[in-house]
C-alpha cells in the first residue's frame, strides 16, 4: 500500500531541532524501510518530493541546501493525484498543508502551547495555529502524540477520544563518532569546570531564573561557567537574557552564548559539563534531557508538563517558578558533580543510545498505517 509523509518543516527549517528532529527521525527510517507491504511516499504541501530530493535533505539535517531547487521542482510536478490519495493513508509531521484529501490522515502533535501558554509566543504564531488547529484536529483520523502529558492535554482541550491516540516514544540518534570525539577533548587540557543550559533562546526555556540564581549566588559562577546551548528564538530572548545579565551585576564573562551549533559541538559541551540544566516552564516532550540522560549527565530539571516522563532518574526536579526550589536542585547536583570524577565510557553511552532510539517511533506510525 501508499503511504504519504508530509516532511514540510524539513524543507523551511534552516536548523532540524525540535519538531524537525522529530520529523526526520521518521522520514530516515521510512525511508530506509525494506517492508514489501509499504510504498513510502513523501511531499510537501501538495506536491510529491523525489527520493533524491528527500536523501539530499537528509543528508544536509537543513532545508537551507535545497530550498534554492524548489522553485523549478514545483514549476515541473504535478500536485499529489487526488484519487490515489483518496485511497491511501498520511501522516503530517507538523500542522496540515491539506486537510481531508488522504484516505486517513494522522498527524503528530507535538503540543498545545500556544493555546496553553500563550504569552511564551510571538502573536502572529499565536493567531496562526489557533485559527489552524481545530480544522486540523476534526479532519484527522489519529493522532501521534511524543508524551503522555501531551495525550492527555488532545485529549482534554481538544475533545480527542483515548482510542484516536497513540504514543510515539521519541529517541536520540547519537553518533559514536561525535562521543568519542567529545572524550578524546578531555586529553588536551584542563577544562574549566561549566554547566550547560541547554534549548532554543525563548521565554518558554526560562533561562531567566538561571541568572536569578547566579544573582543571589555568585559563588557558584566564580566556581562554574554557564553556557547557554541553542539558537535564537522569538521575542528578543538573547537581548532581554543580555540586559538581565547587566542590571543583576552579573560578571558578563561567567555566561557564555553559543548560538547554533553543530550536533558534534553539542554532544561535546554536554558531555564535559558538570551538568545541564532545563529550566522550561512547558515542553511536549524534553529531547535535550533525554539526550543528558544518555550521555550520563545530572539534569536540573523543571517539573512541568512532560519533563518528569523524560528521564526521571538523571533528574533532580523543581516548580519552574520557584527559585528557592530551583536553587536546592542545583545545590543538590553540583554536590552529585563533586563526588562524580569518571564519566560514562563510550560503550555505555552507546549501549544507553541502542535502548532509547527512534525505532518505537517509527514503529508506532508504521502500526497505524498497516492496521
Amino acid at each position: 500500500m501508499k503511504a504519504y509523509l508530509e516532511i514540510g518543516c524539513l524543507v523551511i527549517e534552516d536548523h532540524w531541532t525540535g519538531i524537525p528532529a522529530v520529523a526526520a527521525a521518521i522520514t530516515s527510517r521510512a525511508v530506509a524501510d525494506t517492508d514489501s507491504r509499504i510504498e513510502w511516499e513523501f511531499f510537501f504541501e501538495t506536491i510529491p518530493l523525489p527520493r533524491k530530493f528527500v536523501h539530499e535533505l537528509l543528508l544536509a539535517r537543513s532545508g537551507r541546501s535545497v530550498r534554492e531547487k524548489l522553485p523549478d521542482l514545483l514549476w515541473r510536478t504535478l500536485p499529489l493525484d487526488r484519487r490515489q490519495c483518496r485511497e491511501s493513508s498520511a501522516i503530517f509531521t507538523n500542522i496540515k498543508p491539506m486537510r481531508g484529501y488522504f484516505g486517513r490522515e494522522a498527524m503528530v502533535v507535538h503540543d498545545l502551547s500556544t493555546l496553553l501558554v500563550p504569552r511564551f509566543h510571538n502573536q502572529d504564531t499565536i493567531g496562526h495555529f489557533a485559527n489552524r488547529i481545530a480544522g486540523d484536529v476534526s479532519s484527522t483520523d489519529h493522532f501521534f502524540c511524543n508524551s503522555q502529558a501531551t495525550r492527555e492535554d488532545i485529549k482534554l482541550y481538544m475533545g480527542v477520544a483515548h482510542d484516536a491516540t497513540s504514543i510515539i516514544p521519541l529517541g536520540v540518534d547519537l553518533r559514536w563518532e561525535d562521543v568519542s570525539a567529545a572524550q578524546r577533548l578531555g586529553s588536551y587540557g584542563i577544562i574549566e569546570p561549566y554547566v550547560v543550559v541547554v534549548g532554543t533562546l525563548e521565554p518558554r526555556k526560562n533561562g531567566r531564573i538561571v541568572l536569578d540564581f547566579l544573582a543571589k549566588n555568585p559563588e557558584f559562577a566564580a566556581r562554574n561557567r554557564v553556557i547557554f546551548i541553542g539558537r535564537d528564538g522569538w521575542l528578543d530572548e538573547r537581548n532581554r537574557i543580555l540586559a538581565h545579565i547587566a542590571d543583576l551585576g552579573i560578571p558578563s564573562d561567567r555566561v557564555v552564548f553559543t548560538g547554533f551549533i553543530s550536533e558534534r559541538e553539542k554532544i561535546a559541551l554536554m558531555y564535559h559539563s558538570r551538568f545541564c540544566i532545563y529550566p522550561s516552564f512547558f515542553e511536549g516532550f524534553g529531547l535535550p534531557v533525554l539526550e543528558a540522560a544518555v550521555l550520563g549527565k545530572t539534569v536540573v530539571c523543571s517539573n512541568s508538563s512532560s519533563m518528569p516522563e523524560v528521564a526521571p532518574e538523571k533528574c533532580y526536579f523543581f516548580d519552574p517558578n520557584s527559585l528557592s526550589e530551583f536553587a536546592s536542585a542545583m545545590k543538590s547536583a553540583e554536590h552529585e558533580a563533586s563526588l562524580k570524577r569518571v564519566s560514562n565510557s563510550l560503550e555505555d553511552i552507546m549501549n544507553e543510545a541502542a535502548k532509547r532510539d527512534w525505532a518505537g517511533c517509527y514503529e508506532e506510525v508504521k502500526r497505524w498505517v498497516l492496521s
